[in-house]
C-alpha cells in the first residue's frame, strides 16, 4: 500500500534544493515531479590558509571546506588545498665571513668583531644561521686601542620561502 502526502509544491522544491546543496540525493522517478524549473543555487567557499587563502565557487551550490591537513575547500567535487608550508631546515651549503671590531681591549674587539660577522651572516641568511662555527683571529693592541678579527663559517636555514 502507498501512502499519499499532500505537499505544497514550494516545500518540494524547498526540499530538493536543500538536499542537492547538501550534496544529498533528490527523489527521483514517479516520487516527484515537478511543474516548473527552478534556478541553481550558487555557492562560495573559502578557506584561509597559513601565508593565502584558497577558494571555488559552484553553481550547483555544493560546496564544503575544511581544516584538516593544512586546509582545503571543495566544489562539484573538486577538491583544492592549501599549499603546503616549508619549515625551515638548516641547509647543507657552507659559508664564510669575517668581521673586525675596534675596542681599547682586546676582549671588547673580538665582542665587537663577533657583532659584525653574524650581522654579515644574517645579511646572507634571510630565515635565520645555524651551525656556526666561530674562530677568532689576532688582536693587535697598541696603549690606545685594540683591532680584532673573527671568522664565521654557517649554513642558512632555508629554503627561502620557509617558516
Amino acid at each position: 500500500m502507498r501512502m499519499r502526502f499532500d505537499v505544497p509544491l514550494a516545500g518540494v522544491v524547498f526540499l530538493v534544493a536543500t538536499l542537492t546543496a547538501c550534496g544529498g540525493d533528490a527523489p527521483t522517478g514517479d516520487e516527484l515531479v515537478l511543474e516548473s524549473s527552478e534556478a541553481a543555487v550558487s555557492c562560495q567557499v573559502t578557506q584561509q590558509c597559513t601565508n593565502t587563502a584558497v577558494s571555488c565557487s559552484s553553481a550547483s551550490g555544493i560546496c564544503a571546506s575544511g581544516a584538516d591537513n593544512g586546509g582545503w575547500v571543495q566544489c562539484d567535487g573538486v577538491r583544492t588545498w592549501c599549499p603546503a608550508v616549508t619549515a625551515c631546515t638548516c641547509q647543507p651549503e657552507r659559508h664564510s665571513v669575517a668581521g673586525g671590531g675596534t675596542h681599547p681591549r682586546c676582549a671588547g674587539a673580538y665582542l665587537r668583531a663577533s657583532d659584525s660577522a653574524r650581522a654579515a651572516a644574517a645579511a646572507q641568511c634571510p630565515r635565520g644561521v645555524c651551525n656556526a662555527v666561530e674562530e677568532r683571529g689576532e688582536c693587535f693592541a697598541t696603549r690606545e686601542s685594540a683591532s680584532a678579527e673573527v671568522f664565521l663559517t654557517f649554513s642558512c636555514m632555508g629554503p627561502p620561502n620557509c617558516q
